[in-house]
């Protein structure tokens, strides 16, 4: 029986993964017109986090002399992520939601299921998203960046005290993928449009979440 599911949030739950890129050559599209600058910090560094990403892109907005008058590198860096962050929390806050999110999470939810939130997010924005979504009263707990994917499932299942056997992990990247393999829980591929392409290396996809019912059915009774 599955007794907690854990959710990625950013092309899990919302449709966000295009504004999460887009915003980084919003926050420097005075300096960097073309997006030259940043796509190239995406394509040497694809699987940095926001606060790496922001650095490298004042570094090398320092290299081109393109850094504003009297900042330095850790200042800009600093003042980049943080205008990324207040960007992407107005635009997530407010964007489309996964197909059957709400819906979903509000069944589970009553139903007794235990559920979480495993981010590549820092915390605290991430809870001001849900709050802003009305979506906190849902989840158990918010789990972030501040740790790897499967550091925070292992935390998730010594707080509840259930089984790997007995969890879900859903989520759209490799990282939440290798995350569930590492900790042992089932993991489900969301392949829904924005999604990466994990979905082609999972054995249980999804594209509506609604579709989720049926799948926790489909292991309860293999289990059994």
């Amino acid at each position: 029986m599955i007794k907690c599911v854990v959710f990625d949030f950013d092309g899990t739950l919302v449709d966000s993964n295009d504004i999460k890129r887009q915003t980084f050559f919003d926050i420097v599209g005075d300096l960097d017109p073309d997006g030259e600058l940043v796509a190239g910090v995406f394509q040497r560094w694809p699987l940095a986090n926001r606060y790496e990403k922001t650095r490298r892109i004042a570094e090398e907005l320092n290299k081109r002399q393109l850094l504003p008058a009297h900042s330095s590198v850790d200042e800009c860096a600093s003042q980049l992520a943080n205008a990324y962050t207040l960007q992407c929390e107005r635009a997530i806050s407010r964007c489309a939601e996964m197909p059957g999110a709400t819906e979903t999470l509000g069944e589970l939810s009553r139903s007794g299921t235990l559920l979480f939130i495993n981010s590549a997010t820092p915390v605290e924005p991430l809870r001001r998203i849900l709050q802003l979504r009305n979506w906190v009263h849902f989840f158990q707990a918010v789990y972030g960046v501040e740790s790897s994917k499967a550091e925070n499932l292992r935390e998730i299942a010594l707080t509840v005290k259930v089984k790997p056997f007995e969890m879900i992990h859903v989520g759209d990247q490799h990282d939440d993928k290798r995350g569930a393999e590492q900790f042992g829980c089932h993991f489900v591929a969301m392949a829904a449009r924005n999604s990466g392409p994990v979905s082609e290396q999972s054995s249980l996809v999804i594209k509506d979440l609604r579709e989720l019912h049926s799948l926790l059915r489909s292991i309860a009774e293999e289990a059994s």
